[in-house]
């Protein structure tokens, strides 16, 4: 008899139209997104510019600490819950299993309460013991504590998760930008209420809060309106035995696995952001965490083009994954990652120009040191977006695990590259490190993608 394959190729009779509709699926959702970030990339620097004239670098550094911090704390004890929702609901979802779409999205509900509850107890037991580690000084220990509410507001990621299953990219654009238009107006209204970090730091919260609570809002008001929300709540008494049968587990099996291997993997992921600031934070102080912020805000503004395909690629993935159409998955990786890449690169060019001047008008400083860690930190970015297909694909193939191994072989070079790098050049050191490490994460990610596809394709001899 003649060797098979695990996953048999299915009958794709127009493989490159099916392709090309995900592809242009993929740019409108991204220019969609780019249609919020239009607003908010510059809203975010005016207002960053606006609380260094009334507060001082100093200051503002320490308003960006505590703000690292809770997100840090945030990002340990996310779920991912979206990634959760999109590979295990999306297929019932399709199929018309309301019921199962429900129990998957109760599940996803579960994890972000308790990541939202775990977030709170470990920041507020961590702001109370280690603030001379994070290098805080004693100004912020009092509003540091009660800083660590906004992490509950942090765990949001399943009405993310069903706005982009729901392809409603268009409302997630709009959410993007409410946090940074409420700090903004707490920026403005610091002269009326005195200039202080404290109250910037308090603005800093309400954002957190009320871009939450419109997030869930616009995910019900979509799953209203599309009838999904029939027999919701009649049925919210099954996620007892979903999670205390360990029915869940039985019925979506690999779930439990994949959620925890999404936390771990996005635990990972933040050494390369919010993890990066705490430690400039507690190596050089609060002025170098807060130069370090706006010159990575500025880079991943200026990159983010490039970096929102990755948002989009998931739906589009888990449809073909679904389908089995294994070959159209990858040739659209291929083709998003050069689409992407491009427009990082030209992008690079662009900012070789302009890093410098908006440096000036943001910060009001022209020390040529400033503008080079942005392009060091663009060069980051420009790697990752070339790169930026290899994540989706690995998770969508529920390889989530080889996504955790990369991730930690790659934090375990970077961290003490960032803090061998900073010792001897000071912040100059960090942009160098960050493209190093992210490189090694690409080239990691990219050998795990070949050893899947070549684990997927390879014939298995079925004996007659």
């Amino acid at each position: 008899m003649s060797a098979s394959a695990p996953f048999p190729p299915p009958v794709e009779p127009d493989v490159a139209a099916e392709r090309g509709r995900g592809l242009r699926r993929i740019f409108r959702n991204v220019g969609v997104l780019l249609g919020g970030r239009a607003i908010n990339a510059p809203l975010s620097l005016l207002h960053a510019s606006l609380a260094i004239r009334l507060l001082g670098g100093y200051d503002f550094g320490l308003v960006v600490m505590l703000y690292a911090f809770a997100r840090t704390i945030g990002d340990l004890v996310d779920f991912q819950s979206w990634q959760t929702l999109l590979q295990y609901g999306f297929r019932p979802l399709a199929d018309g299993e309301l019921r199962q779409f429900h129990r998957v999205l109760r599940f996803s509900l579960v994890l972000d309460l308790i990541g939202g509850i775990a977030g709170v107890v470990i920041a507020v037991a961590a702001s109370l013991t280690l603030g001379p580690v994070l290098g805080w000084p004693p100004a912020l220990h009092p509003i540091g504590s009660i800083y660590c509410v906004s992490t509950l507001f942090m765990a949001a990621a399943t009405p993310t998760g069903i706005l982009r299953i729901l392809n409603r990219f268009d409302l997630l654009a709009v959410q993007g930008t409410v946090a940074t238009i409420v700090r903004l107006a707490g920026t403005l209204a610091l002269p009326l209420v005195g200039a202080s970090f404290i109250h910037l730091a308090v603005a800093w919260m309400l954002a957190e809060a009320t871009s939450c609570i419109l997030l869930f809002g616009l995910a019900w008001r979509e799953l209203r309106r599309k009838g999904l929300t029939r027999d919701l709540w009649n049925t919210t008494a099954d996620i007892v035995p979903d999670l205390l049968r360990r029915r869940i587990g039985q019925d979506f099996p690999g779930i439990w696995r994949f959620a925890f291997v999404t936390n771990a993997n996005a635990t990972l992921s933040l050494v390369f952001s919010h993890a990066t600031t705490l430690i400039v934070g507690s190596r050089l102080g609060p002025t170098s965490a807060g130069y370090y912020r706006i010159a990575s805000q500025l880079a991943a503004g200026i990159a983010k083009p490039g970096t929102l395909v990755q948002q989009t690629l998931y739906p589009e993935m888990a449809t073909l994954w679904r389908d089995r159409a294994l070959g159209s998955m990858y040739r659209l990786a291929l083709h998003a990652s050069l689409a992407a890449g491009g427009i990082g690169c030209a992008l690079m060019g662009l900012a070789y120009w302009l890093s410098a001047p908006l440096l000036s008008l943001v910060i009001g400083t022209h020390d040529p040191a400033a503008a080079t860690i942005t392009l060091w930190l663009l060069g980051s970015e420009v790697i990752g977006i070339c790169g930026l297909p290899l994540e989706p694909l690995l998770m969508t193939t529920r390889r989530a695990g080889a996504v955790m191994i990369s991730r930690c072989v790659d934090m375990i070079f970077f961290l003490p590259t960032l803090l061998i790098f900073i010792r001897l050049y000071g912040l100059d050191g960090v942009g160098p490190a960050t493209v190093a490490g992210m490189l090694l994460l690409v080239l990691l990610q990219l050998g795990l993608v070949f050893r899947a596809h070549a684990a997927m394709t390879r014939p298995i001899p079925i004996e007659s």
